[in-house]
Order: C-alpha cells, then sequence, then structure tokens
C-alpha cells in the first residue's frame, strides 16, 4: 500500500500549523507593543470632532488615556470614538483637504 500521499498530507498540516502559530505570535507581540504619538494623533482628531452629544464618550476615553498604552489597547478607544462620530465619504475628506488654505 503507498502511503506517499498520507506523509505528504501530514507534512502540509504540519507546516500550517507553524505557519499558523508564527503568525499568531507575531500579531500577538505587536499587539503589545506601546501605541505610537501617530496612534494618539488619530484618536485625538477622532475625539475632537465628537459632537456634544457624545460627552459621555469623550469622558470615558480621557479617563482611559495614559501614555504607556499598548497598541491594542489605543486601537479600542479609536473604535470607541468611531461608533460615536463614524468616519464620512472618502469624497467629502478631499474636498475638506482641497478647501485648506
Amino acid at each position: 500500500m503507498n502511503t506517499t500521499w498520507m506523509k505528504s498530507l501530514v507534512f502540509w498540516i504540519i507546516l500550517l500549523i507553524v505557519m499558523f502559530a508564527v503568525f499568531q505570535c507575531s500579531q500577538n507581540s505587536e499587539n503589545k507593543k506601546q501605541a505610537s504619538a501617530l496612534m494618539y494623533e488619530r484618536l485625538f482628531h477622532c475625539t475632537r470632532n465628537l459632537p456634544q452629544k457624545n460627552l459621555d464618550v469623550l469622558k470615558h476615553i480621557q479617563q482611559q488615556l495614559k501614555p504607556e498604552l499598548t497598541q491594542a489597547e489605543l486601537m479600542e478607544l479609536i473604535k470607541e470614538c468611531r461608533k460615536a462620530h463614524p468616519l464620512q465619504s472618502k469624497e467629502n475628506y478631499i474636498n475638506l483637504i482641497k478647501s485648506l488654505k
């Protein structure tokens, strides 16, 4: 009985599992890195545009802020802000940029 295909299948399964494990480890280490100033700037731009009716969201974000936030923690705050103040269309942003003087 020829089991070459079985050996090949086992090899590819092991290879995929190892690749997935490496990817997961790299993702976890990236999320644990300290957030960059660019991410804080992105959060600032989102929070300054929050309408007055979303002051509770703004206060919650302000209470969570500290200089040592990880990238994952800061992304959660940005997501909260985006829920309260969704993005506009690309065309609107293009028009706003073009209207700058």
